[in-house]
């Protein structure tokens, strides 16, 4: 799909479900766990006490930065997306929540240096499923590098991404038991780990901390055994998925990857 389509693809989700989640995801409790694993993330390399400033790219109308802000109240949060809509319905719910230290600016990935509206550098960048809505390697590896370019020496870039990998084994597992592959929606580009990350590593010289499996349990169920006894069909409101959920919340991180290599959304966490 042409970038003007995602980008109008977006821009009609915003209108059409403006504050709600269904805005940027059909799977609410997927939400819970991406923003539960940024916040790990982030709790493993920054000192709670300590004012970091912290920027998501590809913000949405905000739920990532609502839900962190309150867990890091003394953190200065701003988000942008290029979706003008986004940033409308994100500054509506800021003014109900009263979530003072989040700020929203229309912004694109691919040109974040020249956008007077964001600091010089930040401690902390993040995007989610953000890459993956750039329609080539070589944009996605510009995203990738303005990401580079505005968080400071010694700071810290988060994402989480489809990746093709994970997600063909995804599929290996639905083949093992006589189900159809999926294929990815046609607004997006999963990320292909044998070039994003030599790419991050050799020339935007970041250094690889951690991989996360975070929901690799969660999309099993999610896309594998609930569609097997569903007739092949995804059910993103069985009890199960608030139960996976509910697990994934609470168990000690030192387990995130022991389910496997099998979910949709990979953490990738990079210094500087």
């Amino acid at each position: 799909m042409e970038l003007n389509k995602i980008k109008e693809h977006w821009e009609n989700l915003a209108k059409k479900y403006a504050e709600d989640l269904k805005s940027t995801t059909k799977t609410p409790t997927i939400k819970h766990l991406e923003i539960n694993a940024i916040f790990n993330a982030i709790k493993g390399i920054s000192d709670s006490k300590t004012e970091i400033n912290v920027l998501e790219v590809g913000c949405g109308n905000g739920h990532n930065l609502f839900g962190l802000s309150k867990l890091f109240n003394n953190y200065s949060f701003t988000g942008v997306d290029y979706s003008q809509q986004m940033i409308s319905n994100a500054v509506s719910i800021k003014k109900r929540e009263e979530a003072n230290n989040v700020d929203f600016f229309v912004g694109d990935i691919l040109d974040l240096e020249n956008n007077n509206q964001l600091k010089k550098e930040y401690d902390i960048i993040f995007t989610d499923r953000c890459l993956i809505n750039l329609n080539t390697l070589s944009l996605q590896k510009k995203g990738l590098e303005q990401l580079s370019k505005k968080v400071k020496k010694g700071g810290h870039i988060i994402i989480i991404e489809n990746s093709i990998q994970t997600y063909n084994n995804q599929n290996l597992c639905r083949e093992s038991i006589a189900l159809e592959k999926r294929t990815p929606d046609e607004y997006n580009l999963f990320i292909d780990e044998s070039e994003i990350i030599p790419f991050a590593k050799n020339d935007l010289k970041l250094i690889l901390l951690k991989t996360s499996d975070f929901g690799s349990l969660h999309d099993i169920l999610l896309y594998v055994l609930i569609p097997k006894i569903n007739d092949g069909k995804t059910d993103y409101s069985h009890p199960i998925m608030n139960a996976v959920t509910e697990l994934l919340l609470n168990i000690d991180t030192k387990f995130e990857n022991l389910f496997g290599s099998f979910g949709q959304n990979r953490l990738y966490l990079f210094r500087k």
